[in-house]
């Protein structure tokens, strides 16, 4: 009975108090086990016990009363979720009149003229690299496919412009034309391409060691930082070199997002065609290494804050969201 009593007490009951641990027979005077534990130890065990029995129900599948306590333990137990929340919050659902008022938008004129400006932004850089042909990929798509495999080790040898450039292209280079409209390797919800590929050059032939963006329109790149740039940019990489051989590496392709662009007709929908977007690039990019021989590694290991303070981001109007490791295979 005793025991019951301190379990509803640590369970919350009316009158719930902690209590200390009775003496153990034969524990002499001044033994730990005679002295009560001070407050905050006792408090803190006391904690811990109440959450171990604590339960939490993520379905409301069991009863049509749904309680506010009852939905903030199921959706949000004590911490928020913010990857739930996404999927929850960029759900579409039927008579969102908000949602279908903003696309609507973009069937009309100005915003139909929207599409075909995406990415005349003028000069993006400190200067423009222009880009060489690229090689001719021979190999054929099945065996493309069934050669991809993600390379970590690298020998450190350079690879040269026109591989990189070849790459740049498949994943979002320039494949046709729709009246004004430059039609690109890789879908994008409607064609607002909120995505820009990125480059770190670490040992490129004939291209200095700095950060570029990719410009599909020119077929450029334009120079975004120098060799401080990529340092700070290495310097956040959270994988080691016994994980990916970034030391050894040619180049880094950093997927760098500015969602906004997408979510102004889409909404927190956007968001969703913003990641599918860059796993699209990705697979581009992975599928080109492969017929070249180059070795590619799809990559997360960065510290975002570090990140975006190297390359001069906020993080959130435009945020790296994925990355890649290229170099020539050990």
């Amino acid at each position: 009975m005793a025991t019951g009593r301190r379990l509803r007490r640590l369970l919350g009951g009316p009158q719930a108090t902690l209590e200390a641990a009775p003496p153990q027979p034969g524990a002499g005077r001044g033994s730990v086990a005679e002295r009560s534990p001070p407050a905050d130890a006792a408090t803190a065990r006391g904690a811990v016990y109440v959450n171990a029995f604590r339960p939490l129900e993520p379905s409301f599948s069991s009863t049509a009363l749904r309680t506010h306590p009852l939905r903030y333990d199921a959706l949000r137990d004590e911490r928020t979720r913010p990857a739930e929340e996404f999927l929850v919050n960029s759900r579409l659902r039927r008579g969102d009149v908000e949602f279908e008022a903003s696309v609507a938008a973009y069937f009309t004129q100005p915003a139909a003229d929207v599409p075909p400006l995406v990415g005349h932004e003028g000069r993006r850089g400190v200067a423009q690299v222009a880009l060489p042909p690229s090689v001719p990929l021979r190999l054929a798509f099945d065996e493309t496919v069934a050669r991809r495999r993600s390379g970590r080790t690298y020998t450190g040898d350079p690879m040269t412009l026109a591989y990189l450039a070849t790459i740049l292209r498949v994943a979002y280079g320039i494949t046709g034309r729709a009246g004004d409209l430059a039609l690109r390797a890789t879908p994008s919800g409607g064609g607002l391409y909120p995505v820009d590929v990125h480059v770190a050059a670490l040992r490129v032939d004939s291209l200095l060691r700095a950060t570029y963006v990719f410009d599909p329109l020119e077929e450029a790149l334009w120079q975004t930082g120098g060799e401080a740039t990529v340092d700070a940019l290495l310097g956040s990489v959270a994988a080691p070199d016994e994980v990916v051989m970034t030391s050894s590496a040619t180049a880094l392709v950093l997927l760098v997002a500015r969602p906004w662009r997408g979510m102004r007709k889409y909404g927190a929908r956007g968001m969703r065609h913003v990641f599918l977007e860059a796993g699209a690039i990705a697979e581009h990019v992975n599928l080109a290494a492969a017929a070249l021989g180059i070795g590619s590694v799809d990559s997360s290991s960065f510290y975002d804050d570090e990140v975006h303070e190297a390359l001069g981001f906020d993080g959130v109007f435009e945020a790296l969201v994925h990355a890649q490791v290229l170099g020539v295979p050990d």
